[in-house]
């Protein structure tokens, strides 16, 4: 989870290694909302200057 100066914790981008759902959350979820499976959930938030620090770092996909 990434901290914010200002204190609070902030959301996260998740993405489904089953079917690639993404969902916006603190922590991943432990059943994907859109398959309904019990799937690992990779963060692809984005903290890297190639991909401006905002939104999901598209480079980063599931394994399966």
């Amino acid at each position: 989870m990434k901290i914010i100066e200002e204190g609070f914790i902030a959301k996260n981008i998740w993405k489904c290694s089953n079917y690639g759902n993404t969902v916006v959350e603190i922590k991943p979820l432990e059943v994907c909302p859109a398959c309904k499976q019990k799937c690992e959930f990779l963060n692809v938030t984005c903290y890297e200057p190639d991909c401006g620090f905002t939104g999901m770092d598209k480079r980063l996909k599931p394994t399966k």
